[in-house]
């Protein structure tokens, strides 16, 4: 017998060890179990989604068969069962569409809804596991000032392809099903008139109960009145806003050929005018960064793409998917005050705003490890309003504070020449800039709104009319909280204060208090002293307010919220609010 050499002796053990130390790969990654779980078949799964949905309208979801640790979320931003929509809706469709997948647990619908006496389409994607459902994704449309598809639900008629089973021989295997879908991602994306899916002549879509591959009458302006069909549409160019399509593509319905996915359409608006394939110019809706969250399905017949439906609706730019990704939380900076006091802090402020002009980012001096959100989500510097912002006010207010090692630049700032309300917050890493948090308010989301001109100027109060640092920060946790309990009007807001929000003035600043404005938010949360400045009487504060609607009107909804105070005499004389509409139970990065 052959001795081993001493060498591969030791490669042999090495070997040996690691392969005891090693979990035994059994089944596919992701797999819990070799064997697939058949708890829930085909019509279990249709049956299990049709009973979320009953459960919706009843507004009790303790009929479900919940997993204990289910997750839940509308438009991306994870909830409790039971809130958001769960407590405003009224109605369900009947006719709703419904698909799944066996191999996978998951299943789908697509249709309406009625919130608080309002139409809103609906979409939702759920998995069963075990016969539990663990996973509920719902995207809701509700309809608003911003430039999205909304159709008549009243007589919206699903097509009626996605309810018939194909015979064998116009099916095609899981693999090529999921191929043809992505493939129509790819051509969505940076749509240049290149076609990468497969379309039959007659393809239709529908978006938010309307079709968007036909013209309709008296309409000029849609991709539909400018060319007809799926891939006329594609092949002009007409998308190619979408500068990233993220997704995800869970559910596979072979025997009726239909594959539904999840996920984004980054709308960069980095160019405001664009020309198509034909070499028409054609101009943005919007001038500034957004993203759609959508669910959409495909019907494949004969390999191809045949009908589109799909429920879709804006978000903050970039915002993250819970299930298939996790966003980083924001870096915190002790202040240090020896290493950057409050004219450093101004000057880094300053250079953020200034850098976003022709996206000169590398102007900024970044500290070592950067954090960066706008409306509450994370992004990358040199993306997003960087590559839109086209000029900034002149003299905006900066509010720098040492003790928090955060700055507030307050002002105006336009997106291919379309003014805006802008808050930038800047934490000092040392002698640099560690993380920005921008909060931006646009006109398309309506009042309260005033065109921003320029921010206000406040003076230097004189030494005997200052407010003591402490008794500022008392008093703003004060009106944070007020507004939270609407209660009594706080004890510092002065009989002249004025409040202005969002550039336009409201009224005073203590009828509002035990009204039913404030009636409408639920509390206030995730509160924080941003900067003090005593010489100016001005306190910079941020939280988020949640207004779930359940009082019968409207829909629910988050607001991101940066107040100021200005304090003369130990009282606040005036509050100016600036705040962005995110989606229901939002939170911070």
């Amino acid at each position: 017998m052959k001795l081993l050499t001493s060498a591969a002796a030791l490669a042999l053990a090495a070997t040996t060890s690691l392969s005891l130390a090693m979990p035994a790969l059994a089944q596919a990654p992701g797999e819990d179990s070799a064997v697939p779980d058949t708890s829930c078949q085909y019509d279990c799964l249709i049956e299990t989604v049709r009973a979320h949905m009953a459960a919706l309208e009843s507004r009790n979801y303790g009929s479900l068969p919940l997993a204990t640790d289910v997750m839940f979320t509308e438009n991306n931003v994870p909830l409790k069962i039971g809130q958001g929509l769960w407590r405003t809706v009224d109605e369900v469709d009947d006719n709703g569409l419904a698909v799944a997948d066996e191999s996978t647990g998951h299943a789908a619908w697509f249709g309406s809804v009625r919130e608080n006496g309002t139409a809103a389409f609906y979409a939702l994607r759920i998995h069963v596991s075990d016969g539990l459902i663990d996973e509920i994704e719902t995207v809701v449309h509700r309809r608003t000032g911003l430039p999205a598809p909304f159709g008549d639900w009243e007589n919206m008629e699903h097509f009626a392809e996605f309810y018939e089973v194909l015979p064998e021989e116009e099916r095609r295997p899981r693999e090529r099903m999921l191929a043809i879908a992505d493939a129509y991602f790819d051509t969505v994306e940076l749509n240049d008139g290149q076609v990468f899916a497969p379309f039959s002549e007659d393809c239709s879509r529908l978006e938010n109960g309307i079709t968007t591959t036909a013209p309709r009458p008296g309409e000029q302006q849609s991709a539909a009145s400018i060319a007809s069909g799926c891939r006329a549409q594609f092949e002009l160019g007409l998308y190619r806003i979408n500068k990233r399509i993220r997704r995800d593509l869970p559910l596979v319905d072979e025997r009726r050929g239909v594959v539904v996915g999840t996920g984004f359409f980054d709308h960069a608006n980095e160019f405001d005018r664009y020309l198509l394939t034909n070499g028409r110019e054609m101009r943005t809706a919007l001038k500034w960064p957004n993203s759609i969250t959508l669910i959409e399905a495909f019907r494949i017949r004969d390999a191809e793409i045949q009908r589109i439906e799909a429920t879709f609706t804006y978000v903050p730019y970039f915002m993250h998917n819970p299930f298939w990704s996790e966003a980083a939380p924001m870096p915190r900076f002790a202040p240090d005050a020896d290493a950057c006091d409050s004219a450093c802090l101004t000057g880094l402020t300053n250079s953020v705003p200034q850098g976003m002009v022709g996206d000169d980012w590398q102007s900024v001096n970044w500290g070592e490890q950067v954090g960066y959100t706008e409306n509450s989500v994370g992004i990358r510097v040199g993306e997003s309003i960087w590559r839109t912002v086209t000029a900034i006010d002149s003299a905006p207010l900066v509010v720098a504070d040492a003790a928090t090692g955060k700055g507030v630049w307050i002002g105006r700032i336009e997106e291919h020449g379309q003014p805006a309300w802008a808050a930038f917050t800047v934490s000092a890493d040392g002698d640099a800039v560690g993380s920005v948090d921008a909060t931006i308010r646009r006109s398309e989301y309506g009042a309260p709104w005033a065109e921003p001109v320029s921010a206000s100027d406040f003076s230097v109060l004189p030494a005997n009319r200052r407010t003591p640092r402490e008794a500022m920060v008392q008093a703003a946790g004060a009106f944070m909280a007020a507004i939270s309990d609407n209660g009594p009007a706080p004890e510092a807001a002065a009989d002249d204060c004025q409040w202005f929000v969002n550039g336009q003035p409201v009224g005073d600043c203590t009828s509002p208090f035990g009204g039913p404005i404030l009636a409408r938010v639920e509390r206030t949360r995730d509160r924080e002293i941003l900067a003090i400045d005593e010489e100016r009487g001005l306190a910079v504060v941020k939280f988020f307010e949640d207004l779930p609607a359940a009082g019968g009107e409207g829909y629910p909804l988050t607001y991101q919220v940066i107040e100021l105070y200005r304090f003369e005499d130990g009282r606040v004389t005036r509050v100016e609010a600036f705040t962005s509409e995110l989606p229901y139970g939002m939170r911070p990065r």
